[in-house]
């Protein structure tokens, strides 16, 4: 009975009713489309959708656990998308690709971290710089246009080009998972383990559940700080790589496409906006109620100002859910 409880407790349920509200929303999905949200190919295209807001979605979670807020994770998925794509043109080998556009990401959350413990000003004012930094790097490095890559060139990097095509059936004419998502779960779990099962995890948690007695208690929260917003600027990088190989061009504005939605997923999934609270692995299901609703609105046509009222309406709706006066 006590591992019960124990695994009860770090599943947190309260944000366990986040299932209920996703199992409501297919529901609603598969009445208003008449069933065309469950066509094979559509839900291949939802896994898809929910890939790049998954990735930036689980490096908000990590920041907003320790109390703070990202807003730069959207600049910096542009800027690193924009990155690939000059390397590529560039004809930079595969791993310095990579290793070079996770470092920028990681670089944006370090320079986040760094001002805020030596400033102490709030996150959101910081990030929201750094993202208009992140925009602005992002069109000096693509001379303020989109970044097409040549076909040629395209052909030496068949993982990047490829990576958003490739499937895996998991039943046959029913369910086909992009391999992108799967990694995406990867990570997931990876950052799932790191939260609940190592030290320095665990401290992200006590951050934001009190930082003053972090603090008094002999953790280094200047440490655990950096280290949560490092670890959202590598997922923005992530994020960033496959919003190249879904588009096969450098955007400028292409983080601008996730708006809120990283924040709006990561408290559908029952993370607290004061931090402290929450769990990792719901924000899958914050992604997918986000995606979900997205892919529906398209499928029924609806106008583009309705859709933006309807996706404004869900935000404010899961910030008051997790407003404290709640608790």
């Amino acid at each position: 009975m006590k591992r019960i409880r124990e695994f009860v407790n770090k599943l947190n349920i309260p944000a366990s009713g986040s299932l209920i509200g996703l199992g409501i929303v297919i529901i609603i999905a598969y009445i208003v489309t008449q069933g065309q949200f469950f066509v094979t190919q559509n839900l291949t295209n939802v896994f898809r959708q929910v890939t790049i807001l998954g990735f930036a979605s689980l490096g908000m979670c990590i920041v907003i656990l320790t109390g703070n807020i990202d807003l730069s994770i959207i600049g910096n998925v542009s800027m690193t998308t924009v990155i690939t794509a000059v390397l590529m043109q560039k004809g930079v080998s595969l791993p310095v690709i990579i290793i070079t556009v996770a470092f920028s990401g990681m670089i944006v959350g370090l320079v986040n971290g760094l001002i805020l413990n030596f400033w102490k000003i709030e996150s959101f004012v910081v990030t929201m710089g750094m993202q208009v930094v992140c925009f602005g790097m992002a069109m000096l490095i693509s001379d303020s246009r989109t970044v097409v890559v040549d076909g040629n060139r395209l052909l030496e990097y068949p993982f990047i080009t490829g990576i958003s095509q490739m499937k895996l059936t998991v039943i046959p004419g029913v369910l086909v998972v992009p391999v992108m998502f799967l990694i995406l779960l990867a990570f997931y779990f990876a950052m799932y383990i790191f939260t609940t099962r190592t030290r320095l995890g665990r401290y992200i948690f006590a951050l934001g559940g009190n930082e003053e007695v972090c603090f008094i208690s002999g953790i280094n929260v200047s440490t655990v700080r950096i280290v949560a917003f490092v670890l959202s600027g590598l997922m923005a990088s992530m994020a960033g790589i496959f919003m190249f190989s879904r588009s096969i061009a450098g955007d400028p504005t292409a983080g601008s496409a996730l708006g809120m939605y990283v924040v709006a997923a990561v408290v559908v999934g029952g993370t607290k906006m004061s931090g402290g609270r929450g769990n990792v692995l719901f924000t899958i299901i914050g992604i997918f109620v986000i995606g979900i609703i997205n892919n529906v609105l398209n499928l029924i046509g609806a106008p583009y100002q309705y859709q933006q009222i309807i996706q404004g309406i869900i935000i404010i709706s899961a910030v008051i859910i997790s407003s404290p006066k709640r608790r």
